[in-house]
């Protein structure tokens, strides 16, 4: 498959034009990654944004205490590290790869240039960052009025419904989660992740086969999000 048509089967890039897709072929870089090799670290200066060509990517943050929230998984098509490159600033999180990936990377001086030339790209981008800040919003309403359980279900839910697959009337995760993967997605830490999983799967909402998580009924594990 040639560069360009590479390129347009990669939603961010898509409404260029080929001699732009062409173009951008031939100034990105790409970048293996092997398993829980870092691509950035938080704090550290940017000067690239990445997209997933093949693999996944987990966005993240650690505290001073040590807790750790995980803020997405990324998969192929999707990407990351454009924001501290709009504002001029360091990396407000870290990513890794979490399993053998492929990258592009696109520099900095490229990156502004490719904004300034193609409006249709700097309007799916503003798209991009206004559905990423309504999920952090949603993240912040649910750590205020939440309780555990109803984290953990929302969680679960909104991992099956980005990445999951249709199984009967339910959802299955593709992907495998440790349990403290998934504390780390919620944002708690293991204990309380484990009871809550312990009455989910009670209830009938959540079971898990061979390290992945399946919803039966994902409109009633709807119902107990918004109830929680």
């Amino acid at each position: 498959m040639s560069g360009a048509r590479l390129l347009k089967k990669i939603p961010f890039l898509s409404a260029l034009s080929a001699k732009h897709l062409g173009e951008v072929y031939r100034l990105a870089e790409e970048l293996t990654l092997h398993d829980r090799q870092s691509v950035f670290a938080k704090r550290q200066d940017a000067d690239a944004m990445y997209i997933v060509l093949s693999g996944r990517i987990k966005i993240f943050t650690n505290s001073a205490s040590k807790k750790r929230k995980t803020f997405a998984y990324l998969k192929e098509g999707e990407f990351f590290g454009e924001m501290s490159l709009l504002e001029g600033t360091t990396r407000t999180a870290a990513a890794q790869a979490v399993e053998p990936s492929r990258l592009m990377v696109i520099r900095k001086k490229d990156f502004q240039r490719l904004l300034a030339n193609d409006p249709k790209l700097a309007l799916y981008l503003l798209q991009t960052v206004c559905m990423r800040l309504r999920r952090a919003n949603e993240e912040i309403e649910g750590l205020l009025f939440r309780n555990i359980l109803g984290r953990v279900a929302k969680a679960i839910l909104d991992l099956a419904r980005r990445s999951g697959e249709n199984h009967g009337s339910g959802l299955v995760l593709k992907e495998r989660y440790t349990q403290q993967e998934l504390a780390d997605v919620v944002g708690t830490t293991r204990e309380p992740l484990t009871r809550a999983l312990s009455s989910l799967r009670r209830a009938g909402l959540v079971s898990q086969h061979d390290g992945r998580y399946s919803i039966p009924a994902p409109d009633k594990l709807a119902g107990l999000c918004i109830e929680a």
